[in-house]
């Protein structure tokens, strides 16, 4: 095979195979734990600017194939792995990983040490990466320093579409649950990257789905007359956005309003909060959530850089109550009750387990919510899906 080379910001260098298309490619490098749903999340446009390394020892083995998609095309700039099966053992499979990985112009890269790779992005943090299997380790340099960071880069751009469309598209038919009626309600989504599972979540509890341009103003969605709005998932730093909060903010004053990952941090920079990037972001479907209203813990799947940010007032105040701060490098205490953020109407109702960021919110007096998570699992667990029954309660 031919081979293929890795070499990160602070100048590791890592030797390894091609996989994908012969080429070179940049972006910002993540790790993902989670041990299945690879065609999920390199199709999932919150990757967009990313090379996805993956935990998983063995990928690959189980193929692709259209019907498991959550995007149009891999938005993920690269994919970095312990090893890669060229063979696929699936029923449901019609082509290799690797051969949608060239249809795509992905270029990846196989035999690294992905243990030691992601312990040290976890110490030194996210950061500039390139792959490539034609230039020499100097060139490699040369063009990594001449790259972008994540934070710099117009990424929704690469994602979003240029018009509205309906869901689902002509071929693919998506059957309402027991006890919805089809298409009963209306609903809007503002896309910044909308997984096809979110869609599909909708639809299923009698939606009537059209998604708009996450640069859509608030006359064309209310053009729709919808029953209710989603901000949906995306990639890249929430506060270049700024050209959709007055649309987010207008629209939570109008309609029940749901935010799902990057539209959960939206509705916080709409509503006068702040959001972050974190040292090395949440991936994975194994990530624990404490629900604040009722103790209970909440296994969800997640994917984002960037967090919803608390004044240091809020953090001294949980302090106060007792709470340590937990490892992660966000210095956070875990709360053990909601909690209201000053200068804003929104209170926090979710929290990470493990680090304490803010994993939901909901208004004090509009139909408003959202979470950091994605509820829809796709991949990873359905535990969640209940928020969508939330949401579609608030419709009728």
């Amino acid at each position: 095979m031919k081979r293929a080379l890795l070499l990160l910001a602070d100048g590791s260098l890592f030797q390894g195979e091609l996989v994908g298309k012969p080429g070179t490619t940049t972006g910002e490098i993540v790790f993902n734990t989670g041990m299945t749903g690879y065609q999920e999340t390199i199709t999932d446009a919150s990757y967009a600017g990313q090379i996805i390394t993956f935990t998983f020892p063995l990928i690959g083995i189980c193929g692709v194939n259209d019907e498991d998609d959550q995007g149009r095309r891999i938005f993920a700039r690269g994919l970095v792995v312990s090893e890669y099966n060229p063979h696929m053992d699936n029923f449901r499979a019609d082509r290799l990983l690797g051969d949608k990985l060239k249809t795509d112009g992905i270029t990846g890269i196989s035999g690294v040490d992905t243990r030691y790779l992601t312990k040290l992005i976890r110490d030194a943090g996210e950061m500039k990466a390139i792959i490539t299997s034609e230039l020499t380790e100097a060139e490699a340099k040369r063009a990594l320093a001449e790259a972008p960071e994540l934070t710099e880069e117009d990424v929704v751009s690469e994602v979003i579409t240029e018009e509205p469309y309906d869901w689902p598209p002509p071929g693919r038919e998506v059957p309402p649950l027991d006890g919805f009626e089809p298409e009963r309600f209306r609903v809007a989504v503002m896309d910044f990257g909308v997984k096809y599972g979110i869609l599909d979540c909708l639809t299923e509890r009698g939606c009537q789905v059209r998604a708009f341009p996450g640069t859509a103003g608030v006359e064309a969605i209310e053009g729709y007359q919808p029953d209710g709005v989603v901000i949906s998932n995306g990639p890249g730093d929430p506060s270049r956005l700024s050209f959709a909060f007055e649309t987010v903010r207008q629209l939570a004053e109008r309609y029940p309003t749901f935010g799902i990952c990057k539209g959960h941090q939206l509705i916080a920079l709409a509503l006068g909060l702040s959001t972050y990037k974190m040292k090395f972001g949440h991936r994975g479907e194994n990530h624990p959530v404490r629900d604040l209203a009722d103790g209970r813990a909440h296994i969800t799947s997640q994917n984002h850089s960037f967090a919803v940010g608390l004044p240091d007032e809020t953090v001294e105040m949980l302090r106060g109550q007792g709470g340590e701060p937990l490892p992660g490098g966000h210095g956070l205490p875990l709360a053990k009750e909601e909690f209201a953020l000053p200068g804003s109407e929104l209170v926090v109702d979710k929290v990470h387990i493990n680090d304490g960021t803010v994993e939901g919110l909901h208004h004090q007096r509009l139909p408003c919510f959202s979470v950091q998570y994605h509820p829809e699992g796709h991949p990873g667990p359905e535990d969640n899906l209940y928020l969508f029954d939330r949401f579609v309660g608030m419709l009728g």
